[in-house]
């Protein structure tokens, strides 16, 4: 593990597992809890990505366009006939180190949609949940963030930018979780 992605992890464990708790409380057997659970995500997951692209996150990337999924949660949401409007920021993101802590949980959150798309019936849309990541794209990003977040400065950028995108996701997941029950 390379310097910046275990300052990250270490750095963002308590947030991590608080959404993890969070979300395994959605039963996704169920179609409301699943409607849910992708409700919120998008309510997180939209205006994040609005914001990477308006900071020029391929700049950090290299292949930002192929790693967003705005497009792949709208499938499903429109699939199970479910509208989310994401909340407007007037919020922008100029540091790439920001972008670089943004960037590590939203691919962490897609390494994760692939567990829990087994629990999904198959006759539901899975497009968000199971979208494919070639898996040299994950490694690659780490190898990344590690080049850029070798400054200390620019690293605990990283880290609060990925604890406060870490709690878009919890009070979205709330909001939702508390529509759902």
């Amino acid at each position: 593990m390379n310097a910046a992605h275990r300052r990250l992890r270490e750095a963002t464990g308590a947030a991590h597992a608080r959404v993890d708790a969070l979300f395994s409380r959605f039963d996704l057997a169920r179609r409301d809890d699943y409607a849910g659970l992708l409700a919120a995500h998008a309510e997180a997951l939209l205006p994040v990505e609005a914001l990477l692209d308006e900071g020029g996150a391929e700049s950090v990337t290299g292949d930002w366009p192929q790693r967003r999924r705005a497009g792949v949660i709208q499938v499903d949401l429109d699939a199970l006939g479910i509208t989310v409007d994401a909340p407007e920021t007037q919020e922008s993101v100029t540091s790439a180190a920001a972008m670089a802590g943004m960037l590590y949980v939203l691919e962490g959150s897609r390494l994760g949609g692939r567990f829990l798309a087994r629990s999904v019936p198959d006759s539901w849309p899975r497009a968000y949940l199971g979208s494919h990541q070639p898996p040299h794209m994950w490694p690659e990003l780490l190898e990344k963030l590690d080049a850029l977040l070798y400054e200390p400065e620019s690293l605990e950028l990283a880290v609060t930018a990925a604890n406060q995108t870490f709690g878009r996701f919890e009070a979205a997941g709330t909001k939702w979780l508390a529509k759902v029950a």
